[in-house]
Parts: structure tokens; C-alpha cells; sequence
């Protein structure tokens, strides 16, 4: 094959950070970031939305977050949501408060993503934010048919998505989240090494490996993301043989 060709089912995130480092993020799949608080989750969530936004796609966001701190925190990383908003090309949703009640009394499981998916499903997003999942673990046991629903919906939504998930996924992680851990294109977990910087590592990858396991960026004002070194063009092309 030629020079330059994608390799299929890779797509341009957006994010230099995750461009540069991994080639892309896998369209069509769904991605998992973990990680302690101030890690940077919520803002590599909206960047992916915004990125989504600047290409004219629609996006849809389920967020455990105030709306209007949500709007705050995108224009302190240069997000717009305000025109997308305006003009229907995304969904802002918010959890209600008796979600979690809601799903400790679901039976069965797949009527905790009922609701959700008849308000996004006729959005037909190309991207979904799920920031964060903790509202679909926290409930009683059992949790993973929950989780296995929600893997479910968004194989049938077929968006690409970015989740968030504020706890570390270590040797002793809940196995209740293994639906979704094995169904992740990656498992990405963040870490905020000090006020200015943030380390980004891969935990598991179903697509090839990046040269490195881990690498750095910064969260500034009015631009958000950027990566530690600059991104050159000739890396951000995956190349087949």
C-alpha cells in the first residue's frame, strides 16, 4: 500500500494528545478514561466532543456535572457549546438524582438504558460523552448486567465515545466493570503528576501499541489540551504495509 493510507477503522480524534500518541482513537468504539480527581478526565471528554462539534458532527453528552459548570468548564479550555447547543447539533443531558435509586430497582437490567437511549438513539450522535459511568456502578449488586446493558446500548448506538470513570482500574478493580473494560477500544488512566502537568497512561490497547506506554500534557487556559511535545504532521498518519 501506498504512503499515507489510514489504517481502518482509525480516526482522527481531534486531540493532539491522543492523535499523536496513539494515531487516533478507534472509530466507532468506546473509550475509557480513569483516574483521581483534577487527572484531566472531564476536560479530554469535552475536547473530544468539541473536536466532534468543529467537524459539523452531532454529539451527545450525559454528564454527572451541572450543566452550567460544564459550560464554564468548556470555556475555560476553548470549547464552544453554546452555538451547538443553539442549533441542535448537541445533546446535553444531565443525570436525574434518582438515578442510581433507579438503577437498584431496574429489573431487568436493560431498563436502566431504556430512557437513555430513547432520548439519544434519535439524535443519532457521532460521538457520545459519558462523563461520568459512576451513576451505572454505584447502585446495590448485582452491577455487571448493568454494565453489560450499557456496553450493549452503545454497540447499538455504533458512536464513537469517550467514558470517564474517577477510580483506578488496578489489580483489584471491580470485576463488575469487566464488560466493559474487555468491550473499551483502550483504557487510558490519567494522572496528575503536579499543578502544571498530567501523565497519560495506556492500560489496555485493541488496536497496535503506541511506541511509548505513557506520555505527558498540560491543561492551559482557553486552549485545554496540549501536548508536552509538539505534534508533527508525518506522525499523525498511520501507515499500512
Amino acid at each position: 500500500m501506498t504512503r499515507g493510507l489510514l489504517i481502518r477503522g482509525i480516526m482522527r480524534s481531534g486531540i493532539a494528545l491522543f492523535d499523536d500518541w496513539l494515531g487516533g482513537l478507534r472509530n466507532g468504539d468506546a473509550h475509557l478514561l480513569t483516574g483521581g480527581p483534577g487527572s484531566g478526565k472531564s476536560t479530554v471528554a469535552l475536547h473530544f466532543a468539541g473536536a466532534g462539534l468543529g467537524r459539523g458532527e452531532r454529539i451527545a453528552m450525559l454528564l454527572h456535572a451541572r450543566i452550567d459548570d460544564v459550560r464554564t468548564h468548556a470555556t475555560y479550555v476553548g470549547v464552544d457549546l453554546d452555538e451547538p447547543l443553539r442549533d441542535g447539533r448537541l445533546l446535553l443531558l444531565r443525570y436525574r438524582s434518582d438515578f442510581v435509586q433507579r438503577v437498584a430497582r431496574a429489573a431487568p437490567p436493560e431498563q436502566v438504558v431504556a430512557d437513555l437511549e430513547r432520548i439519544i438513539g434519535p439524535h443519532r450522535p457521532a460521538r457520545l460523552v459519558i462523563d461520568t459511568i459512576s451513576p451505572f456502578v454505584s447502585g446495590a449488586p448485582p452491577v455487571a448486567p448493568v454494565v453489560a446493558a450499557l456496553v450493549e446500548l452503545l454497540e447499538r448506538l455504533g458512536c464513537s465515545a469517550v467514558l470517564t470513570f474517577p477510580e483506578e482500574l488496578g489489580a483489584g478493580y471491580d470485576r463488575s466493570l469487566e464488560p466493559l473494560v474487555h468491550r473499551a477500544a483502550t483504557v487510558i488512566r490519567l494522572v496528575r503528576e503536579n499543578a502544571d502537568s498530567r501523565r497519560a497512561e495506556l492500560v489496555t490497547s485493541r488496536y497496535p501499541a503506541p511506541a511509548t506506554g505513557a506520555t505527558r500534557f498540560a491543561i492551559r487556559d482557553g486552549s485545554g489540551i496540549a501536548a508536552k511535545h509538539p505534534v508533527r504532521a508525518e506522525r499523525l498518519t498511520l501507515r499500512v504495509p
